[in-house]
């Protein structure tokens, strides 16, 4: 699994001890942190006003953090440049107020082995699903994903993940690579030809969309 596969809030939440929180918000002191991915009708917990600010091509969730100074969330700004054959980004990270009077960010409360059972649980009901309709035929990138759900990450992906223990570790690797398997799926219909077919298909993939975001908060979750 390729770096380029975790969201950017997530790497910045494994690498929060090692530079990264100091970096990108200076006197924060955080205490507790975890990578929030919201998505339509699934806002992971967030405040409106922060999932409006995830919702866009460049989505890459944010940061929750629990400091001494309130509830906060970072929320990354990629600025692109050069060229197709040599292209460049820079990301700029912005610190929005994630509590306030009536509003509760709640850390996720799932145990890590609960989150594994439940993304366990919804992969299977999705594959059965998604096979059925046959949403991987012609799609072979779709495939090597599925392929992808076991083995080692990549080595620059297994230095981040030095930050969790091995239970959490294994979940974040395996609920990116499902989040994957969503987006893959969710680009055409495969062979679903009837709506309600597309129907079908949309049902199998929020269930396990909804799992994939919950175990990343729960695998990323940690004192700091």
């Amino acid at each position: 699994m390729p770096i380029d596969l975790l969201p950017r809030a997530v790497r910045l939440a494994l690498a929060w001890e090692v530079g990264g929180g100091d970096a990108v918000a200076p006197g924060l002191g955080a205490e507790l942190l975890w990578a929030a991915l919201p998505a339509p009708g699934d806002p992971q917990g967030l405040p409106p006003a922060v999932v409006r600010e995830t919702d866009g091509d460049d989505a890459d969730g944010a940061v929750v953090v629990r400091a001494r100074t309130g509830t906060w969330a970072l929320l990354p700004t990629v600025t692109r440049y050069g060229s197709r054959l040599e292209p460049g980004e820079s990301v700029a990270w912005r610190v929005m107020d994630a509590g306030g009077p009536g509003v509760a960010v709640r850390p996720p409360s799932l145990a890590p082995g609960e989150a594994r059972l439940a993304l366990v649980s919804a992969l299977h009901e999705a594959t059965d699903t998604l096979t059925e309709l046959d949403v991987a035929k012609e799609r072979p990138e779709l495939r090597e994903a599925f392929l992808d759900l076991t083995g080692p990450p990549d080595p620059d992906v297994g230095e981040l993940l030095v930050a969790l223990d091995d239970r959490r570790a294994a979940l974040l690797v395996q609920a990116a690579r499902v989040l994957r398997i969503v987006e893959l799926a969710r680009e055409d219909d495969g062979a679903a030809v009837t709506a309600g077919q597309v129907a079908a298909r949309s049902a199998a993939l929020g269930p396990l969309g909804h799992a994939a975001r919950s175990a990343v908060a729960v695998a990323t979750l940690r004192r700091v």
